[in-house]
């Protein structure tokens, strides 16, 4: 396969015109060499950019136990239509990954049904047996509940997980500071001194353990301004620690939740314009490694209902949504592909996914921008796009995974065969 007359970045972000040779799931370039004009096997990326697939270490399937809100077939589609080459799932299934044996069954739904490159959290636990980490992207701490297994923060059992484990993820909200009252906003009834907490237990438990036992850890979806703080603070200290935020604490806030309902109901919730600020600034100078969608379908009536449950479904706009942040100038394009898929790739030791270079991965997106947004029929089973009212000038046209296309004008199509993504063990 050869995509022709393409045009992508190097790893400084200069533009680079040539072709793309894919063959064995890699690439190899060819600066100033348009390629063919047509022919079978050739992609004709006049007018796209080519970008290198997107890492997002942060999604929720819904599978096993609840594949109906969206299932790993028709998630994943979701994902590649949005740019993403790679995901990894996380644990807070019905029931929970936190054995071998049910880690073991989801990796064969994966395996059957994935069109993208995966992997899989573990959901941590102080007791059960001890999962082999080669086998996991992650050991994922909640700190407040997410699943029928209860919340951990206490601080044994938050240093028992930080000693088992060499990559741990971590969800920081204390949850056993909740309030119990009923009807407050959501940003209320998930106060912000729970997270302050949380990281306070947290480092504790850090400090306790040597430098040479401390696991490298990631801090999921910072939402607040003393998140961003603290990564600076440990960072600057030396730890081995990774930031995430996401899309929507970036473009909204609790105002906007309070506004639009349970639609922007996430956990963590969205917070202050203070907040987000901060945050943009993080991405922008690096204290925030990546943003990861945090793909989390609710099926319509759910959201509708009495009692929403969290979580917000954006896989498929994630693309879109960095090329915007470039736009307004929140971005370089250096630090578009750091945020989309280097550091990431650098944290799970995914090599030849952090860009476009001789013999990366065959993750390739192309995308073009136009004056006129390009309106599609959501994807993802939560069949709603909160994202709607956003100027997005950047959409996705062909989405390739390991050298297969699996997105065509802007829709996932079937593949032949089994589908290819594979697993991805860091």
């Amino acid at each position: 396969m050869i995509v022709a007359r393409a045009h992508w970045l190097a790893p400084d972000g200069s533009p680079v015109d040539g072709s793309i040779e894919v063959a064995g799931g890699r690439i190899r370039l060819r600066p100033g060499d348009p390629g063919p004009a047509e022919g079978a096997g050739v992609i004709d990326a006049s007018g796209c950019l080519v970008l290198p697939g997107l890492v997002d270490p942060h999604v929720h399937l819904r599978e096993p136990g609840q594949a109906w809100k969206e299932g790993v077939a028709n998630g994943s589609r979701a994902a590649a239509a949005g740019g993403i080459t790679t995901l990894f799932d996380m644990p807070n299934d019905r029931p929970p990954t936190t054995t071998t044996a049910r880690l073991a069954e989801k990796a064969s739904i994966f395996e059957r049904s994935c069109v993208v490159n995966w992997g899989l959290h573990l959901h941590a636990l102080p007791e059960p047996e001890r999962v082999d980490p080669t086998t996991i992207a992650s050991a994922k701490l909640y700190m407040a509940r997410a699943s029928e297994a209860p919340g951990l923060s206490d601080p044994a059992g938050v240093e028992a997980v930080l000693r088992a484990y060499p990559r741990v993820t971590v969800h920081a909200e204390d949850g056993t500071l909740f309030p119990v009252a009923a009807g407050l906003p959501h940003d209320l009834a998930r106060p912000r001194h729970a997270v302050v907490a949380a990281l306070g237990i947290l480092e504790g438990a850090l400090r306790r353990i040597s430098v040479e036992g401390r696991p490298r850890v990631v801090l999921c979806h910072a939402a607040t301004a003393e998140e961003v703080a603290w990564l600076r603070r440990l960072k600057a200290e030396g730890f081995d620690l990774y930031g995430e935020t996401c899309p929507h604490y970036l473009y909204f806030t609790a105002t906007d939740a309070r506004r639009v309902g349970s639609l922007l109901q996430v956990n963590p919730p969205l917070r202050d314009p203070a907040d987000r600020d901060a945050l943009l600034e993080a991405v922008a100078d690096g204290t925030i490694d990546w943003i990861a969608s945090d793909h989390a379908p609710h099926a319509p009536e759910e959201k509708a209902g009495p009692h929403p449950p969290s979580g917000i479904a954006g896989a498929e706009r994630a693309l879109p949504l960095l090329l915007h942040l470039r736009d307004r100038g929140v971005l370089s394009w250096v630090r578009l592909v750091e945020v989309g898929c280097a550091r990431a790739a650098a944290c799970y030791g995914l090599a030849g996914r952090g860009g476009i270079h001789d013999g990366a991965a065959a993750d390739l997106v192309l995308v073009r921008k136009g004056e006129a947004p390009v309106v599609r029929p959501p994807v993802t089973r939560a069949a709603t796009d909160v994202y709607r009212d956003v100027a997005l000038g950047w959409h996705v046209v062909t989405t390739l995974v390991g050298g297969v296309v699996v997105v065509r004008d802007g829709t996932p199509v079937k593949t032949p065969g089994p589908p290819p993504g594979r697993r991805i063990v860091p």
